[in-house]
């Protein structure tokens, strides 16, 4: 068994490749018991650089592990979240190989193998031979059961399972090296992962008078909330999808009161300029449901069925996706025949299936249940989230889908 030496940080510096604010061993346990992050460092003794780091934070149900070869360059990077008391699951693992001691870390030309793995059995494995810069190999994961899951640690975490490494963790001293010296933590610090965010200020867009600026527009202005249609949702339960898709019918875990609600759309007014010419630009960057009155003071993902924000990845968040960039509110007992609907329109050209309420957008009514469906257009095909606004009660007040890229900043 090789010897490695354990020490423990509040945080490690990913370039500097050195802790920042060292922790004693009772420190890192405290930390531990809390649900707060902390790093674990082994290493092998007279090596500059670490075997391997892990950075723990039960409090968002993960474990990240890095290994580094003798030059400081990462050459494994493990994704291990909380899915259950005793034991974590293999969420994502890359592997890296570098071509020449020269080559830096984490070169976006290195060879990489990665593995995207799902507790359902799913999963994909993309290999790269030359990174970014060359084309990939996209397979299913042939990774057993039995080494997706590994089991949760008491305090700290072993350092087995990676290539030359075999220890217990041990009582960890404060070292001299701290990456953070004085001054504040370094932007380079590894974080937990943490779900997308709404890419616009949601609460701004809704508020009439509010200027914003625009990378292509310039200053924009919002005008006014427009009415788009009524909703009718009498089984309480909301699907936010792709119509004309057919096998998608993603319906909110978050139930609503049995009723009819407004659907609106956030207008937003400027001036572009073409060579000198001025020409008036219109935007509707968000579509709402309104719930209730009272303003929306937070902003959470609209999850559906079976999706478990412990698997996202930094930044990512679920959603409906769309290859004909719509989407659409409606009622979940009729979306069957109210998305049959919309495509028949679309389709076969059958108005009598449906009518547009606005431009871009269509309704449909299923008169057996009673429910709608009103379509919207998005900026473009890929994965929309869903976001749910809550009072200072924490009561459901709207539910929201960002429907356009354009970047916009309050002014």
């Amino acid at each position: 068994m090789a010897e490695v030496e354990v020490s423990y940080a509040q945080a490690w510096d990913a370039e500097a490749r050195r802790e920042c604010r060292p922790l004693s061993m009772e420190e890192a346990r405290r930390k531990d018991s809390d649900g707060r992050s902390y790093v674990v460092i082994h290493r092998a003794p007279g090596r500059a650089t670490p075997l391997t780091v892990h950075l723990v934070s039960w409090g968002d149900h993960y474990v990240g592990q890095w290994t580094y070869d003798e030059v400081g360059r990462v050459t494994h990077e493990a994704d291990l979240r909380l899915l259950e008391a005793d034991r974590l699951f293999l969420r994502r693992h890359v592997e890296r190989r570098y071509s020449s001691p020269d080559q830096q870390d984490r070169a976006r030309d290195a060879w990489r193998l990665t593995l995207d793995l799902f507790p359902d059995g799913r999963g994909t494995k993309v290999l790269e031979e030359r990174g970014d810069h060359g084309g990939s190999f996209r397979t299913r994961a042939d990774v057993p059961e039995s080494e997706r899951w590994r089991p949760r640690s008491d305090f700290g975490v072993p350092a087995a399972g990676m290539p030359g490494v075999s220890a217990e963790p041990g009582p960890g001293a404060r070292t001299a090296q701290d990456a953070c010296g004085e001054g504040p933590e370094p932007q380079s610090l590894w974080k937990p992962p943490r779900p997308g965010r709404p890419a616009l200020a949601l609460n701004e867009l809704l508020r009439p008078g509010r200027r914003f600026t625009s990378e292509s527009w310039g200053e924009m202005t919002v005008e006014e909330i427009r009415h788009i249609a009524t909703l009718r949702v009498p089984s309480g339960r909301l699907v936010v999808a792709d119509p004309m898709d057919r096998d998608d019918s993603r319906q909110l875990t978050e139930r609503i009161p049995p009723g009819e609600y407004p659907l609106q759309a956030a207008v937003l007014v400027g001036e572009g300029d073409y060579y000198g010419e001025r020409f008036p630009v219109t935007e509707e960057p968000l579509v709402r449901l309104l719930i209730a009155a009272d303003p929306a003071v937070t902003w959470e993902m609209g999850l559906g069925e079976g999706e478990d924000p412990r698997l996202l990845l930094d930044g990512h968040a679920y959603g409906f996706g769309t290859d004909a960039a719509t989407g659409g509110f409606a009622d979940a007992s009729g979306w069957k025949v109210l998305s049959g609907k919309i495509r028949r329109y679309y389709d076969e050209g059958d108005e009598s299936a449906a009518e547009f309420v606005t431009d871009g957008c269509l309704r449909a009514t299923d008169e057996e249940t009673g429910g709608d469906l009103v379509s919207f257009c998005t900026g473009g095909d890929g994965t929309w989230p869903v976001w749910l606004g809550r009072s200072a009660t924490g009561e459901l007040v709207a539910v929201a889908v960002i429907t356009s890229f354009v970047d916009l900043r309050p002014v």
